[in-house]
């Protein structure tokens, strides 16, 4: 059995990213998708051994596939009920030494620690909070803020530009596969946006 068998304590043996969503347990604000967790760490170009800050993590999905692949993750949620989801799914992948997680809302956190990429899955007082975020970035870092309302991708798209970053902007649209009257049919769901950038 591998490591990385022995850490999550279900049958995932694989190295890539995408592990099925089945593997989580869910927080109130929902799961991101196993498709949608591996364009995310696509964009963050890692190389496995980088500082990650993870806001609004809400179940820990990204954080736990960030940590995975060897970085050092530190997650923010500010939400009790998704704290406490996001706290055993940490504990059942076995990542506890890789994942720091902390109770409380990003713009309000003292960081000593300075990142090579941030990952924004929740965007409530997405300004302050990424004022915050900025302080602690390296130069070369890298900005991922995920996004599934227009508003927010407007927000997002002006806060990176008002630091002197210049996003990219990248739409997802996602169609399963599943069983309708024993044939297919595709069913959707809300597209996401990604909105990155490197801190110069």
């Amino acid at each position: 059995m591998s490591g990385m068998e022995q850490n999550l304590g279900v049958k995932w043996q694989y190295k890539s990213t995408g592990i099925p969503d089945n593997l989580f347990s869910r927080s109130k604000a929902g799961l991101t998708r196993e498709e949608i967790r591996s364009i995310i760490v696509s964009k963050a170009r890692i190389k496995g051994n980088e500082r990650i800050l993870d806001v609004g993590t809400g179940s820990g999905s990204v954080s736990i596939e960030f940590a995975l692949l060897g970085c050092d993750v530190t997650a923010v949620e500010k939400d009790k009920d998704n704290f406490e989801i996001a706290r055993r799914n940490i504990e059942k992948f076995g990542l506890n030494d890789k994942i720091e997680l902390i109770s409380s809302e990003m713009e309000n956190i003292n960081l000593s620690d300075s990142f090579d990429v941030v990952f924004f899955g929740g965007t409530d007082n997405l300004e302050r909070s990424f004022d915050n975020a900025f302080k602690h970035l390296k130069n070369n870092s890298r900005v991922i803020i995920a996004a599934v309302r227009l508003e927010t991708v407007v927000n997002a798209i002006k806060v990176l530009k008002s630091r002197g970053i210049n996003p990219e902007v990248l739409n997802i649209c996602l169609n399963k596969g599943k069983d309708l009257g024993g044939k297919t049919a595709l069913s959707p769901s809300y597209p996401v946006f990604l909105i990155y950038g490197d801190k110069k």
